[in-house]
Order: C-alpha cells, then sequence, then structure tokens
C-alpha cells in the first residue's frame, strides 16, 4: 500500500506523523483490538446524506479548466503530451510539490524561452500534461481523505463499543475475571482514543491539500499564459 504521507505531499514532518497515526489504526496492536474496515473510494456525485467528507472545505470533485485556463484549446493536447519528451520531462520535475512553487514558475519561463513557432503548441501541451497529473494526484488525494474518514467513523464506534461493555460489567465486582476484562477493556479504549485524536488533529492538514494542488495548478498555468501573451507565434 502507498504510504499515507506520500500521497498527501505533506511536509516530511507532518507526513511521517500521519504514517504513523495510520499505521496504528491500521495495525491496532492493543490487546483484543479488531482492524476496522477500509473506506469507500471517492465519486464526483454530490455529498451523500451520511457525509465521507470531514473538510469544513467544500468538497470539488474535479478541477474545472476554465477557471485556470483560458489559452488555447487543450483537448488534443491531452492525447499527445507523453509524446513530447521535453514536454513530458518537465511536467514530471514541475508538477511535485517537492519543487518550490517559484521554482516551478521560473522553468516554466526558461522552457517557453527556447521556443519560437511552435510555442503556443508546445505550451499549450504542457498545460495539458499539468492539469492531467496534477488532476489525478488532487483525486487521489481526496480518495485518502475519504478512506481517512471511514476509518475514524470505524474506529470511533470501535470506542463507544467498548464504552458499553464496560457499563455492562460491575466496577465493583471482586471477581478477578471481570476484573481482568475491566482493565483489558480500558487499555483499549485508551489506545484507540489516543489513536482517533493523534489521527483528528491531522485532518486541517490533510483538508487543505486539495487546494494546495489548485493554486499550484493555477500560478503554473497563468506563467505558461504569460509566456504565451508575451510572444505569440509569428
Amino acid at each position: 500500500m502507498k504510504s499515507p504521507g506520500l500521497w498527501l505531499g505533506l511536509g516530511a514532518a507532518t507526513a511521517m506523523a500521519l504514517g504513523s497515526a495510520l499505521a496504528q489504526a491500521q495495525d491496532a496492536s492493543a490487546p483484543g483490538a479488531a482492524t476496522p474496515e477500509a473506506g469507500a473510494d471517492a465519486t464526483a456525485s454530490s455529498t451523500p446524506a451520511k457525509s465521507d467528507w470531514p473538510c469544513e472545505q467544500v468538497q470539488r470533485p474535479e478541477i474545472s479548466i476554465g477557471s485556470v485556463w483560458h489559452g488555447p484549446d487543450p483537448e488534443s493536447a491531452a492525447e499527445t503530451w507523453r509524446k513530447d519528451q521535453a514536454v513530458a520531462t518537465l511536467v514530471q520535475q514541475i508538477a511535485p510539490r517537492r519543487m518550490p512553487q517559484d521554482q516551478a514558475v521560473d522553468a516554466v519561463h526558461r522552457f517557453s524561452a527556447g521556443y519560437k513557432q511552435d510555442r503556443a503548441t508546445v505550451l499549450t501541451a504542457v498545460f495539458a500534461g499539468l492539469f492531467e497529473t496534477m488532476s489525478e494526484e488532487r483525486s487521489e488525494i481526496i480518495r485518502g481523505i475519504k478512506h481517512f474518514n471511514n476509518r475514524q467513523d470505524s474506529l470511533s464506534q470501535r470506542i463507544q463499543e467498548g464504552w458499553k461493555q464496560m457499563d455492562a460489567l460491575d466496577p465493583t465486582s471482586t471477581d478477578q475475571k471481570v476484573i481482568e476484562q475491566r482493565i483489558a477493556l480500558q487499555q483499549t479504549i485508551d489506545w484507540d482514543s489516543r489513536v482517533f485524536d493523534d489521527r483528528e488533529r491531522l485532518l486541517p492538514v490533510i483538508c487543505q491539500q486539495p487546494s494546495v494542488i489548485e493554486q499550484r495548478l493555477f500560478a503554473l498555468s497563468r506563467a505558461i499564459q504569460e509566456d504565451l501573451s508575451a510572444n505569440p507565434n509569428p
């Protein structure tokens, strides 16, 4: 399974913390703990009655091309951009967030300066590649957020069930078996609660990631369009 920290594109420290929290909840090594069921994938439909979207930000399943691009129609380039090795290499270099955004923008301008007659065609292909690559990453993150939320729901239900089992056991009993059962249940509840809280603290950072990708795509798209406007084909 892909590391959660990687697909969320977080900073190193946050990614490690998230991966640890998810691993704890998934592998749950507390005595008697059961692994929660995995969540469902993201859908392109509106939010269902029982929402699997935990973020304050409004869920937008897809990025609209019109919101980030006002250049030439990229439809044909979407089918061919991978065939241009220079374009594909640039996209692979600047789409990932490990490259600072200002450096990615500079890379676009340097790349654009090397083209004249076919600049519009090539730069449109660059946008098509960025849009496809970054949209796919964003969709994967949305699926991950929903998976994350569903696992939290499962963990919360398990905690509640643990408390119900505790309530069914007499706290004043001197029966050694009852005492041991209560101790084991309390340990499991404490463990699950700590895992739940640790993961919940990461949610605001996770929820920001789709918007971070949108903002990066917009900045790179704007850089491409600036070069198209400043250096039109003869």
